[in-house]
Parts: C-alpha cells; structure tokens; sequence
C-alpha cells in the first residue's frame, strides 16, 4: 500500500489507468542496475528516482571532471574530483530520499553480480562494458536496456536472450569480431548533452514498461503489451528522425546461439 507521501509525490503517475497505485507500487518494490554515471548514466537515475524506482544501483568507479558537466546534468564544479556514483546517488537521494539507491565504486566486469536485479540499464560509454552487460544479462535471464549517444545521434535496444530464444542478444547485432575496436567514448568524438538526455528519457520510459511486463501488470493495456525487445530504436537530432528497426537474432552468435 502506498502511504500518503506516495499518493502526492506520484500523483501524476496515479492518475493515469496504465499505472494507478498497482503499477507504483510494482516500481518501488523493483530493483535495478544503472551501469555508467556519466552523460546516459546522470539523466536516467534522475528519472528513475523520480518515478519512484523503490531500489537503484549505481555503478561507476570514475570521478567527475569539468568537461562532463556539459550533459551530467547532477554535477556541479564543486563535485570536481568526486566520484560520479556517489555524487549521483545524493543528488538523487535529495530529489526522492524514500528510496534505496547504492553508490558501487567499482568498475564493471564479468564477476559482478547481477542476480538480484530486476532490469539491468547499460549507460556505459566503452562497448567493452556492453559486451560484459550483455553476456550476463543473457547468463542470468536478465532484461538488459541498453544505451549510447554519441555525437548527434543515440541509440536504445532492449535485450531479452535469456528469457526468449528467438530474441537476438547484443552481441548479434554488434558482433564483437567487427565491433571491439569500435569506440564509443564521448571524450574522443564529442557528443552533445540533449541527446544523452533524450536517450535516457527513452531508456526510463521502457525500464517501467518492462518492470510492469515483467509482473504482467495490465498486460492487454497497449503501453505494457508493446515491448522494443527485437528492435533498435535510432535517434538523429540533425535530421529530426527516430527510426525502429526490427533486429534479427544471430544463429551463430558466440553468446546466444
């Protein structure tokens, strides 16, 4: 039952018929990963603590420098040399404090435990990460959404390998043979801030609808019942276009085959 904070803070939430009090409820009892502090990771923990996500991870082991406050919108010249996934966690504790939100300083890797989340969010910026999100995600039936900007494009996919064999993983779209060497760093081709931020509203907006198919709440509501798994959604500020493309699994993938 939500408590009368809860019914003021996400009044505008409530009020609509795809979520009302079930649907808040399902998010705050919810837990998930936020891979990334930075220009995807900063905007979409905000989102999240703010449509009451109840439990949030966030992992990142860099720290904060004046050339990423042009789009890691929770930090300011005074959290200079701070660490990203700290600043990040008060930041969203002083925007929603009834959560629980983890600052984990460590860096991502193949040892990390992913067991215990609902919905793993890949805001990582080096495609390293995303080959180590996907594989884990897909080891332990985990929905993964995964993000990048760069430049004046975004991209957004919704990975569920694990859960349904005839869904492609990342890594049959981006086989790691032809994409390792691909380099999705902002400090080396730039971006600019809007389109990280985009990107993440995008990405918040499909964790809920997945947090909710997962519980098969309101599941002939047509925002539950239409999922982007299967697809990649493309964003290109300079010519104003956002394009669905239906992805295909890779028979031979190393990861999911």
């Amino acid at each position: 039952m939500l408590n009368e904070n809860d019914l003021q803070r996400y009044a505008s939430q409530l009020i609509m018929p795809e979520i009302e009090e079930e649907g808040q409820s399902i998010l705050l009892k919810s837990k998930i990963l936020i891979i990334g502090a930075g220009g995807l990771g900063n905007p979409t923990a905000i989102f999240c603590s703010a449509a009451g996500i109840g439990n949030i991870d966030i992992c990142d082991h860099d720290n904060i420098e004046l050339s990423n406050l042009n789009r890691q919108i929770a930090f300011s010249i005074h959290d200079i040399g701070h660490y990203k996934s700290r600043v990040l966690k008060n930041y969203c504790l002083n925007l929603n404090p009834n959560l629980k939100i983890n600052s984990i300083i460590d860096s991502f890797d193949s040892q990390f435990s992913v067991d215990n989340y609902d919905i793993i969010l890949d805001c990582s910026d080096n495609i390293e990460t995303k080959y180590t999100a996907n594989i884990l995600a897909h080891k332990y039936n985990k929905t993964l959404i995964s993000a990048s900007a760069t430049q004046f494009e975004g991209q957004l996919a919704i990975f569920k390998s694990g859960k349904y064999k005839n869904l492609p993983c990342y890594e049959c779209i981006f086989p790691k043979d032809q994409h390792q060497h691909t380099n999705l760093n902002c400090r080396e081709i730039g971006v600019i801030g809007t389109v990280t931020n985009l990107i993440s509203s995008l990405q918040v907006t499909e964790t809920i609808r997945e947090l909710f198919i997962e519980k098969s709440f309101k599941k002939d509501q047509s925002f539950t019942k239409n999922t982007l798994a299967g697809n990649l959604l493309l964003y290109d500020c300079v010519q104003h276009e956002i394009t669905k493309i239906r992805l295909k699994k890779n028979l031979n993938c190393n990861v999911c085959k």
